[in-house]
């Protein structure tokens, strides 16, 4: 029972996080990976793509280096020998998707981040 109990909690959350980043206003994207991301006293982010569509729980992590990005429980690393993006989400399922982008796409993503975050 406290499994069910624990999934309608976190349906109920997610639920809510949906209606609150309805007013998102900031999108960025980087090859089939769509960001939502919003702020009010936390970082919201809904990530959409061509198969998932994950809610990310509010946290006050948004942390931008050249080759890695990480808000709440997403993480992205590129790694520059393959030009491989790989983002994984840390939490009870997890999940772990990649694409290739080349620099500029990588660079341009990594600008778009500073500029929602206000760097």
């Amino acid at each position: 029972m406290s499994e069910r109990k624990s999934y309608l909690r976190l349906m109920g959350e997610g639920f809510r996080m949906l209606k609150q980043l309805k007013q998102t206003d900031t999108s960025v994207s980087l090859r089939s990976w769509t960001f939502s991301i919003h702020r009010d006293q936390e970082w919201h982010v809904v990530l959409r793509s061509n198969r998932i569509k994950w809610i990310g729980l509010p946290s006050r992590t948004f942390d931008i280096r050249p080759d890695a990005i990480r808000i709440g429980d997403l993480q992205i690393i590129r790694h520059h020998e393959s030009n491989e993006v790989r983002l994984t989400i840390n939490e009870e399922w997890g999940l772990e998707n990649k694409v290739v982008c080349d620099n500029l796409e990588w660079e341009t993503f990594v600008d778009a981040l500073k500029q929602v975050k206000g760097e």
